[in-house]
């Protein structure tokens, strides 16, 4: 029996706070389902036959509660992510439900892995703390004895959840990158830098729409660079091993920047309070002083640009400034004016604003003389 997806935003009265918590418990069976890995052992299965929860289980010895999986599977056909086949007792994966695997190209298991994460959720539960008590601070800094979310990741004993956010930043920069690389003209660019750029998913898909650009430079930390020496997202797209490269370098830091006619910065000043971003921005201007003598460097910002008033996107962008607030301390998102004040501080000037994909835009500046 069909039945009508209603979000929570659409409802009014008490309908619209069940929905919320309905939608909540939702969330949680699908994140059994995805921490279970149970789309890997589903992939095999036969459209037409399907498999039941002892097939699922397996004869691998595993202990599990096969009375509970059947229920999570019965709530996840619900959700769109399996579908009975024949009968009640037997369970395929729908087209999206295949996008969870470990092993699919759009990282949707990741995504989902880190929203969801015990320690994202229990850094949001600290808002209301955060509200009462004036607290400057992150909520992740309250369960991380201190630490911001990257000084968390960086650890060795993290590498895990360190996976998981790099693939999941690597799927949102798939995601939106068609749009942007369509949209932005990079062909009169030589050299392009994409910094805190992870994985080069992004820098990947530039390079691939513009062959003409000469070098493309992924520059990140430590940590994320020894993550991704496979170079996996160029060599897919078949990009020659001369055209790009990963360097180590910290974006505060002019003397580790190396200098390009232009620099991107996707989903980066977002963690950062005004001081940062001004302080980003003018390492990339002080990187870039030699070069400025003899044509224009431009910077491309890709953030979640909160739009005026009555915008529909905004709801993504204002949910995404909370977010921000409890993962960095002094992180959020901005406004168009916010950002022109930010870039004229260091040294640039706005020059246009690109509506990507919303709520996502791009900001293009250039380095003022």
């Amino acid at each position: 029996m069909a039945f009508e997806r209603i979000s929570p935003l659409t409802l009014d009265g008490l309908p619209k706070y069940l929905s919320f918590g309905y939608h909540r418990l939702i969330e949680h069976v699908v994140y059994t389902f995805v921490e279970l890995n149970l789309a890997d052992r589903l992939v095999n299965a036969k459209s037409d036959q399907g498999m039941t929860v002892q097939e699922i289980i397996g004869d691998d010895s595993l202990n599990w509660n096969a009375d509970m999986l059947y229920r999570i599977l019965r709530s996840c056909v619900d959700a769109g992510i399996v579908e009975k086949v024949n009968d009640d007792k037997h369970f395929a994966l729908t087209q999206s439900g295949r996008m969870l695997t470990s092993d699919h190209p759009s990282h949707a298991r990741d995504i989902f892995l880190y929203a969801l994460e015990p320690l994202i959720t229990s850094a949001a539960n600290q808002l209301p703390d955060i509200v009462r008590n004036q607290d400057t601070g992150s909520g992740i800094a309250r369960v991380t004895n201190g630490l911001n979310l990257y000084q968390f990741l960086s650890q060795p004993n993290q590498k895990h959840l360190s996976n998981i956010f790099s693939n999941a930043m690597t799927a949102i920069s798939i995601s939106s990158g068609k749009s942007l690389v369509k949209n932005v003209d990079f062909d009169r660019f030589t050299t392009l830098i994409d910094i805190g750029g992870g994985s080069g998913a992004y820098l990947a898909q530039i390079l691939e729409h513009y062959p003409s650009i000469e070098h493309g430079i992924v520059l990140d930390l430590p940590h994320v660079i020894n993550q991704t020496t496979n170079s996996e997202e160029f060599k897919s797209r078949m990009i020659p091993d001369d055209k790009y490269k990963f360097v180590i370098g910290n974006m505060f830091d002019s003397s580790t920047i190396p200098s390009a006619d232009a620099y991107i910065l996707k989903n980066i000043l977002h963690n950062y309070d005004d001081e940062k971003v001004v302080a980003i921005l003018s390492s990339i201007r002080e990187a870039s002083l030699s070069r400025i003598e003899r044509h224009p460097v431009n910077v491309f910002i890709a953030e979640f640009i909160i739009l005026p008033d009555g915008a529909l996107s905004n709801w993504q962008s204002h949910a995404l400034d909370i977010v921000m607030g409890f993962l960095c301390e002094g992180a959020r998102e901005r406004t168009q004016e916010e950002f022109e004040k930010l870039l004229e501080k260091a040294g640039f000037k706005l020059k246009k604003v690109y509506p990507i994909q919303a709520p996502e835009s791009i900001i293009e500046a250039v380095l003022m003389n």
